[in-house]
């Protein structure tokens, strides 16, 4: 019997189920609402599901046993998406120990959690699920050490292979290099295709650009060598013997330099060997500002649905954009692929506030549980453990007034005739909510010209009766 797999990828420093009480992502709590367990009335015949907690977050990195490296490792994932491999791997990891033929999965994520479940499912476009070991005969191992060995695999020599590059050479290459994979681990359909995608993909809000600039590299890495020598001096102070001061912080800094060096040549160097190019040819250097590349959505998905943020203001977090271009989707039913645009900023829209100002939040998790369990084959919900209360008029947020960042600010460009939510328009009718440090009357600049409210900027009229095209289905 064919059951639903779900990965759940939060946001990042966002990690639920730590505390009784705490602010918990729409993530986490669709998650509480779907796992099995003994408390749980899923049935694991039936689904289970997987949590991946954000980067950098409390939860992350557990690996590393030294608190104080955990904290810098979470600092610096949170910074510059460091760790964002990590987590894809870990979750196609789960997959590969858990997926039977005609088993659908479900992928959902926050905000660079969107952004690692949009990259699992180029994962599976390209390499699908194992049935085999690589000598195409024994059935595939599912112990948790072989399925991490072939997720790295995948992750690291196919998918990341020319990762944002746009080289046409690299991309044929990773091409190769998916179909190589896929005999040798036997992942095709009959056509030569993966053999699974996901049915369903969910996501609030992603965030693209992952890494960092290269101003913040240099201060990254000065910060770094800094530390290095601090530590060097303290230890040098604690030795009984004497040794030169200069001499030492020059050997220590060295070698923190080389091991620096060097593990930047492991995460980022690429290349390939026995393709139809010559090795050299293949060799690539994949940079640190991972700016989120796939794009275009497979179009053998089922279900693909993006909640978008109206009111983010940060220039950083700009909207990843996401298309249908393929003729195959023709056949789909209305509404397979939506992108909907909702009232509030980014956590307005992904949750993680306190659940007393978690109204739009609620708004955009509800929208998104109907549209997953209203489809041919749905998500279990045990509903004991979602209760939600959406309003159109909750307060939203303002993260570069609240914040200690310098975030530098933008207003998001909404296309004129975009679904927004139909709680958008209720809160233009209202005279006044909550704009994290005001009451007003809810008018944000991105969306002037749009179709559906434009007449709300210009004195208070109803909108166009003819612009309810622009106005997403509840």
């Amino acid at each position: 019997m064919p059951k639903n797999i779900l990965i759940l990828s939060d946001g990042t420093g966002q990690a639920g189920g730590l505390l009784p009480d705490e602010r918990r992502s729409n993530v986490y709590k669709l998650f509480r609402a779907t796992r099995c367990g003994p408390e749980s009335a899923v049935n694991p015949d039936d689904q289970i599901a997987f949590y991946d907690a954000g980067l950098g977050s409390a939860s992350d990195a557990d690996d590393i046993k030294i608190g104080a490296f955990r904290k810098i490792y979470n600092v610096l994932s949170q910074a510059t998406g460091l760790g964002i491999t990590k987590n894809i791997v870990d979750c196609y990891t789960f997959i590969l120990q858990s997926w039977e033929p005609g088993d659908r999965i479900f992928l959902f994520g926050f905000s660079r959690g969107a952004y690692t479940a949009r990259c699992l499912g180029g994962v599976l476009g390209w390499c699908g699920v194992p049935t085999r070991m690589d000598d195409g005969v024994t059935a595939f191992y599912r112990d948790p050490k072989t399925a991490r060995k072939v997720a790295n695999e995948a992750v690291k020599t196919v998918y990341q292979h020319g990762a944002g590059k746009g080289s046409k050479l690299l991309d044929a290459q990773r091409k190769e290099l998916a179909a190589r994979f896929r005999e040798k681990y036997r992942s095709s359909d009959e056509t030569n295709r993966a053999n699974t995608v996901p049915y369903f993909v969910g996501v609030w809000d992603t965030v693209g650009a992952l890494g960092v600039n290269a101003v913040q590299q240099i201060l990254i890495l000065l910060a770094a060598t800094l530390g290095v020598a601090l530590l060097a001096t303290a230890v040098w102070a604690m030795m009984p013997w004497q040794i030169a001061l200069n001499a030492w912080l020059f050997a220590s800094v060295g070698v923190a330099a080389t091991f620096m060096v060097t593990w930047y040549l492991a995460t980022h160097l690429k290349w390939a060997t026995g393709l139809s190019d010559p090795w050299w040819k293949t060799i690539h250097l994949t940079g640190w500002r991972m700016k989120f590349y796939d794009t275009v959505l497979n179009p053998r998905v089922e279900y693909a649905k993006h909640a978008l943020s109206i009111d983010e203001n940060r220039a950083k977090f700009a909207r990843v954009p996401w298309t249908d271009e393929s003729s195959d989707s023709a056949d789909k039913e209305d509404g397979w692929f939506e992108q909907v645009w909702f009232a509030g900023v980014h956590s307005d829209i992904g949750g993680s506030y306190l659940e007393t100002e978690s109204r739009l939040s609620d708004i955009a998790l509800a929208w998104m549980v109907n549209r997953a369990t209203n489809v041919t084959h749905p998500i279990v919900v045990d509903d004991k453990w979602l209760h939600l209360y959406p309003s159109s008029a909750g307060g939203q947020h303002d993260e570069i007034k609240s914040g200690w960042l310098p975030w530098k600010s933008c207003v998001r460009k909404i296309p004129v005739d975009a679904p927004i939510h139909p709680s958008v328009v209720d809160r233009f009718k209202l005279a006044g909510v909550v704009h994290y440090d005001e009451t007003k009357a809810y008018r944000p600049e991105g969306l002037r010209g749009h179709d559906a409210v434009k007449s709300y900027y210009g004195g208070g009229a109803a909108p166009d009766p003819e612009a309810g095209s622009a106005i997403a289905r509840m």
